[in-house]
């Protein structure tokens, strides 16, 4: 008989994987699905989280994940004409195996910190494992070369135009350089690039608000608007830095800051000095009639105006807005989960943060990309007419209508207002005057557009 030990109990240890093992197969699968039903309409994060979670990653196999994701699709169409240098039929090749292909020239091209070997012998093993040991050895062969002529791949991105380098579509670029000219086209197109720099906003409802403010810019951030800072410009290797992330968690979890974009800080803003500038508007009521997940209504909160009511027809964008109330411990305005033709009120102030195509939000979400067309922009535009006309119907004479989209596309913001004045303006016999407009545009790169214009009821 052979040589027994005695049995002793011991507890299993778990494999530790290496990073990056399995963001790779996540960030393939979620590209899949993007670039296979671009029209599920799924917000890109949601897809993230469940794709992270269903694999049960950690957290810098999810920052990879991430990374894969928004860089791929910002950089589609150009990984496509750079990946044709290598490929006798790239036609020939399924969306998958492509897929995998972009993923490796992105990380070989534009991501420091992972040597290349690692990148090709991860997305080998992977090609082999989904299609076999022959596209494993192309994927082998592609990457390989792509890594041998990085410098003169890295030559042709800098010369590569803006729409061409950031995978805008020509129809977009088109209507962009119409509406705003060459110029402006291609800084909005860089613009989409970039990983915009964090902001936080302070909540102005606390005390010792301003004074924490101020402490946050002595560290070296910059000022946003009044009220907020934001990272950019930092180094994100610099000494403290880890303990500035974990206090600004702090200061989030407690209600004394949120994040929020550069654009929407300088909207609320706005809007906040109209209302409470003006004394026989300072403590009327507000009503949000599309407010998302909330992000303007805490802000007007924090900063006095009387946001009473808040609707949105989706249930979780709902939920997410009661929550965010309850953590910075501001008043709890009514919240209805519906359409705004379905509420039936009248306020002295309506805030219409309308449905748009977002084409002034590509850098924070590149999926839009293949999932914009010109129907949807005029369909968008339709939708946003519907709404208005309804909600200038519920307000009261003598109040204001903030009307904001995140667009960058004069159909939907300075047009559409055009076409509701030759309805409704007082120069035409109506009771409808145009206070001001104003397009933000991005003050950092990655940021988002905004519009806001500002109609009286006379």
């Amino acid at each position: 008989m052979p040589n027994r030990e005695p049995y002793i109990e011991k507890t299993k240890k778990t494999p530790q994987k290496r990073v990056g093992s399995g963001a790779r197969e996540v960030a393939l699968g979620v590209l899949h699905q993007l670039f296979q039903h671009p029209d599920d309409g799924t917000p890109l994060p949601l897809l993230l989280m469940k794709a992270s979670q269903s694999a049960e990653l950690g957290a810098r196999d999810i920052a990879l994940v991430s990374e894969l994701v928004f860089g791929v699709l910002r950089r589609s169409a150009l990984l496509d004409i750079l990946l044709a240098d290598f490929l006798k039929r790239p036609g020939a090749l399924s969306p998958q195996v492509r897929i995998l292909l972009k993923v490796g020239v992105y990380e070989i091209l534009f991501m420091d910190g992972i040597p290349s070997r690692a990148t090709v012998s991860e997305l080998v093993e992977l090609g082999r494992r989904r299609f076999g040991q022959g596209l494993g050895g192309l994927v082998n062969g592609v990457l390989r070369s792509v890594d041998r002529e990085a410098e003169r791949l890295h030559a042709k991105v800098e010369q590569s135009p803006p729409a061409e380098a950031a995978s805008i579509p020509a129809w977009l670029m088109t209507m962009w350089s119409a509406q705003y000219g060459a110029e402006r086209a291609a800084s909005f197109a860089s613009n989409t690039l970039s990983h915009a720099a964090p902001c936080w906003r302070v909540n102005m409802a606390r005390e010792n608000a301003e004074t924490l403010r101020a402490s946050w810019l002595e560290r070296g951030f910059a000022p946003v608007g009044q009220h907020g800072f934001t990272s950019a410009g930092l180094d994100k290797a610099r000494a403290g830095a880890k303990d500035e992330q974990d206090a600004l968690a702090e200061l989030e979890a407690s209600g004394a800051v949120s994040r929020q974009g550069i654009s929407s800080q300088l909207v609320a803003e706005m809007i906040a000095q109209r209302i409470l500038g003006d004394a026989s508007l300072a403590k009327a009521e507000l009503w949000d009639a599309c407010c998302g997940r909330g992000g303007k209504t805490a802000a007007l909160l924090e900063k006095g105006v009387h946001v009473t009511l808040a609707s949105d027809p989706t249930p979780f964008r709902v939920e997410e807005l009661q929550s965010s109330v309850r953590r910075l411990a501001l008043p709890v305005p009514n919240v209805k989960c519906a359409v705004e033709q379905d509420v039936d009120v009248h306020y002295p102030l309506i805030l219409l943060d309308v449905p748009c195509s977002g084409t002034g939000t590509l850098g924070r979400v590149p999926e839009l990309r293949l999932r914009l067309t010109p129907d949807k922009l005029n369909e968008a535009e339709r939708l946003q007419g519907v709404i208005l006309e309804d909600a200038w119907s519920k307000l009261r004479p003598g109040g204001l209508l903030f009307y904001v989209t995140c667009a960058l596309n004069r159909k939907e913001n300075e047009g559409r207002i055009e076409k509701f004045l030759r309805m409704h303006g007082t120069e035409n016999g109506g009771d409808a005057f145009l206070e001001e407009q104003r397009l933000f545009l991005p003050e950092l790169p990655g940021h988002d557009a905004l519009f806001l214009a500002v109609l009286e009821k006379r």
